[in-house]
């Protein structure tokens, strides 16, 4: 009986596995496939609908918000007066801080880049290619900076993206970023006459390929600056061979707003009113009576421009102005100003002032005139056209760069670089330095532990800042 009992068991348990083959093996043909599939994340994006995300994501989250705040603190054109920001403005920046930035330049940035890249390669459509390219470049670019050593060539393995990547060197990074531009020029370089797939959703340069080889020339001008205290004059020399890639202020590249899709810092002031124009930023703009001085500051409560010392708490002090927080105001990605500043430094630095003069006169006229919408043709020539190459000064250039480039997060790797301006510790500082640097976020430093670089501290320099 024992080994009968045992044989029907046998039985019992052979003929249930048949027939949870047979139940399985034939689910397809009664249980919609479609069942568990989320209608709001659609298993295959159009390129023309994943290249205005993407742009949007760079000009919110890359660099409309959570890199400027900060930074601008940090430079003291900004001040953060209360909650959060105003820890910044003491210089407390910690892991947690920086979690939300990090994951949404690679989820929302960088790995629909390189879906956008896989379509494009798919479909045959360089133009879509070289515009991945470039952005992924680009926001490589503001990443590395900020961060220094971060995934890349290990985290984005097609769809499949590596969850416990491996960091690359910034020097890696940067030669990544390089090789990306060029790349994405000679994509975008491709005859026009092969009937090739147009950009579309592109709401930077609406799909125009020319434009948007000129926007990697200027960012591969920015790279090569950047390498500026690693390769002296070949990195001056080098941003001298790109700096035409922009004509004047319509060859910009930023990202738009509007008011059904708000600029991200006109919204956080809305929301937590955290920050105020800063008093050094006013008293430099002030020795000249600037004209940008209404675009950049709102009129406080006494109808009156006034800022808040570093770490001074002054929520009487000026809001950002209409030029970086109206609900409209585009953010900036690079600029001819930018690229005019560029040539103005390069050619200082390479022994031809005259050149530099000019240089430096052309960006304050075109920061000028895209920020005020206005020539301002007698301030021009009384502070700025009296410079000739006998009298520009590096301090010179440099300061007008901050000037023009406020609610961007280019003066932060210019200060790093140069040193200028000469800037004191906020009121109150939690450090001995003003930061040069993000930490690395919480969620890498507790799931990815092994490749997580370790740092001292926000004041260590990275890696081209030595």
């Amino acid at each position: 009986m024992k080994k009968l009992n045992i044989r029907i068991h046998k039985i019992f348990k052979f003929g249930l596995i048949l027939v949870l083959i047979a139940f399985f093996s034939s689910c397809e043909k009664w249980i919609d496939p479609d069942m568990n599939v989320d209608p709001d994340a659609p298993k295959d994006v159009p390129m023309g609908l994943l290249v205005p995300a993407i742009q949007q994501q760079m000009g919110f989250n890359l660099m409309g918000n959570e890199s400027v705040r900060p930074t601008n603190i940090w430079m003291q054109l900004y001040d953060g007066v209360s909650r959060q920001s105003h820890t910044h403005a003491r210089y407390q920046y910690t892991a947690a801080d920086v979690n939300s930035f990090w994951g949404n330049i690679y989820t929302k940035i960088l790995i629909n880049a390189n879906i956008l890249l896989e379509k494009a390669v798919e479909e045959s459509s360089p133009y879509n290619a070289g515009i991945a390219k470039i952005m992924t470049a680009y926001t490589l670019g503001v990443t590395t900076d900020l961060f220094g050593d971060i995934p890349y060539s290990d985290a984005l393995q097609g769809t499949n993206n590596v969850l416990k990547a491996q960091f690359d060197t910034q020097e890696e990074i940067y030669n990544s970023i390089l090789s990306l531009l060029d790349a994405g020029i000679a994509d975008l370089s491709t005859n026009a006459s092969e009937n090739l797939i147009d950009i579309e959703g592109d709401v930077i340069y609406g799909g125009d390929p020319e434009a948007w080889i000129a926007a990697a020339r200027a960012i591969k001008a920015r790279t090569e600056l950047q390498l500026s205290k690693k390769n002296g004059a070949a990195a001056y020399n080098n941003a001298l061979a790109l700096v035409d890639a922009f004509t004047s202020n319509a060859d910009d590249m930023e990202v738009p707003f509007e008011a059904a899709n708000q600029n991200p810092v006109f919204q956080f002031m809305e929301q937590r009113t955290d920050i105020r124009i800063c008093q050094t930023f006013l008293d430099e703009l002030n020795v000249t009576a600037d004209p940008r001085i209404p675009f950049y500051c709102d009129l406080n409560d006494d109808g009156e421009y006034s800022g808040s010392v570093p770490g001074g708490e002054d929520e009487s002090a000026s809001w950002p102005g209409s030029y970086m927080a109206a609900n409209d105001a585009p953010t900036v990605m690079i600029s001819f100003a930018e690229l005019r500043f560029i040539e103005a430094e390069a050619a200082f630095q390479t022994s031809d002032p005259d050149r530099a003069a000019e240089a430096f006169k052309a960006a304050v006229a075109a920061s000028v005139r895209k920020v005020t919408g206005a020539v301002n043709q007698d301030w021009l020539d009384a502070n700025i056209n009296t410079v000739t190459g006998a009298t520009i000064t590096l301090e010179r250039i440099m300061m007008q760069k901050r000037h023009a480039l406020v609610g961007q997060v280019q003066p932060f790797a210019d200060w790093r670089r140069t040193g200028i301006p000469s800037l004191t510790l906020s009121i109150n500082a939690t450090k001995t330095e003003v930061p040069r640097r993000f930490p690395y976020p919480q969620d890498e430093i507790i799931y990815n532990p092994d490749n997580v670089p370790s740092i001292g501290s926000i004041i260590d320099p990275v890696w081209w800042d030595r």
